[in-house]
């Protein structure tokens, strides 16, 4: 299994990869569905592509072999990033969540969406 588009690679390659999430789209049940992503370089901050739409299921997969995943705001406060943590729900399905605790301006819901 692949991910990210035309930019796929095999997943046992994730190792030592960061990705920045700046846009998500929140599924009927509650759970990120999809999110627009982009593989950044740890050193200078620089986007090593362009960004793409890939489903929450293609990042747990990535996450799963070794990438770090971020979530990056746009507020004029420029908050950090916050990374994402894998969570299993108690059906057995995996979903995306925040890793640590709740912190203000730096949520789910202040994340822009991809609607608009």
């Amino acid at each position: 299994m692949t991910y990210q588009g035309e930019r796929s690679r095999p997943m046992a390659s994730e190792n030592g990869r960061y990705f920045e999430v700046s846009k998500l789209r929140m599924g009927a049940d509650g759970q990120v569905s999809e999110v627009l992503w982009c593989e950044v370089s740890m050193g200078s901050d620089h986007a090593l592509g362009t960004r793409v739409v890939a489903a929450a299921s293609e990042v747990v997969d990535a996450m799963h072999d070794g990438a770090q995943v971020a979530a990056v705001f746009s507020s004029q406060e420029r908050c950090p990033a916050r990374s994402f943590t894998i969570v299993e729900q108690a059906d057995g399905r995996e979903c995306l969540a925040f890793d640590g605790a709740p912190s203000a301006g730096r949520n789910l819901a202040d994340i822009e969406t991809l609607e608009g």
